[in-house]
């Protein structure tokens, strides 16, 4: 990857093959001229916090839309005044863009400003190694995919033109127990005289990698995406039971009881080889459903293998929006002809045009 490559298609690459590089870490200027933080710096600061690390080019698409000279002579000028780290590999030859996060610095300055992801105490991981970094920018670069596709059409940095607000695993972390009584809407009402059989599901925080909240007229909505770069489906079994507690009735002791529709989970893998397994595993595992008084399984609502959709990095790069959902009834309820035999369904969740219908 050279910097003569276009902004966009870097953002896209970002967080690709670092695991085989040395770090080299970004030296600072010895006398850097003072900076005078602007609104758009506190956002992008912000949602390092929230993310973790973003690449030079993702930085620029979000803040500078394609004027990338004058992001990186800003993005420089806070890193030469402390608020932002920069590393990338050490290429044999050429080089490779630079990587940033926030500093301790940046963050108490954002703690000033009231604009911290969330209350909790930050100091910047130690990073042993690059590869650590790649979830967080290979995330990021799907995020910024999706929103690059449903903004507005414009000029200006996406930070004011994609329709959808961006939480990263700090500001949408979900709690399992608040005292808050939320405001609920229609669909966070259960109709009187409904069951709920939790099964194996269970309650728990979950820390979505990223949430993307967004809005047509006055109805709200939000997807949360978890993506497993781990290529090992079993160790997504705790997750998916907390998950599936979460969309049986969890969400509706949430902020998101307010939306006109439940929330939405996306797992996303980075290959396409597991995600056959993850979905077989996920049939496996979900087991929660709620109904009338004297429903059975097969008469009642199956909320997480509803709401659950499952993808793969590659395919969404490549334009396929075409899902799959697990069974819509667990194994032992299905028909006996059918079975045992998982068999996903293909379900189109087209996830720049979703949000894109917010779009005035």
């Amino acid at each position: 990857m050279t910097a003569t490559l276009a902004v966009d298609e870097r953002m896209l690459r970002a967080g690709v093959g670092l695991s085989a590089g040395t770090i080299q870490w970004g030296r600072r200027s010895d006398s850097p001229a003072p900076v005078g933080l602007t609104i758009r710096d506190l956002r992008l600061m912000a949602l390092l916090h929230d993310t973790n690390y973003l690449s030079a080019s993702q930085l620029t698409l979000l803040g500078w839309g394609n004027a990338e000279r004058a992001a990186q002579e800003r993005l420089k000028r806070l890193h030469d005044t402390g608020y932002l780290d920069r590393f990338r590999p050490l290429a044999a030859r050429g080089t490779r863009e630079w990587n940033y996060r926030l500093t301790q610095t940046g963050w108490e300055a954002l703690t000033a400003h009231d604009m911290a992801a969330d209350a909790r105490r930050y100091t910047p991981a130690e990073i042993t190694s690059i590869s650590y970094t790649e979830h967080d920018l290979q995330l990021a670069a799907i995020v910024l995919l999706i929103a690059r596709a449903a903004a507005a059409t414009g000029t200006a940095g996406l930070l004011h033109r994609m329709p959808f607000q961006w939480q990263g695993h700090r500001s949408g972390r979900i709690e399992p127990d608040t005292p808050e009584q939320p405001e609920r809407s229609a669909a966070g009402s259960l109709p009187q005289g409904t069951r709920l059989h939790p099964g194996r599901s269970r309650p728990g925080y979950l820390e979505p990698d990223a949430t993307l909240a967004g809005s047509v007229g006055d109805e709200r909505f939000a997807v949360l995406i978890e993506y497993d770069r781990t290529d090992r489906p079993h160790k997504q079994i705790d997750r998916l039971r907390r998950y599936e507690h979460f969309l049986l009735d969890g969400w509706r002791h949430t902020r998101f009881a307010a939306h006109s529709t439940p929330p939405s989970v996306l797992f996303l893998t980075a290959r396409e080889q597991p995600l056959a397994r993850l979905i077989q595993t996920a049939d496996e595992t979900f087991t929660a459903w709620h109904g009338a008084q004297h429903a059975t399984a097969r008469e009642g609502t199956h909320p997480a293998r509803q709401r659950t959709v499952f993808t793969s990095r590659q395919r969404i790069l490549e334009g396929d929006w075409t899902m799959q959902r697990t069974p819509s009834l667990p194994p032992d309820a299905r028909d006996p002809a059918s079975g045992s035999t998982c068999v996903p369904r293909p379900i189109e969740y087209d996830l720049p045009t979703l949000f894109a219908r917010g779009v005035a």
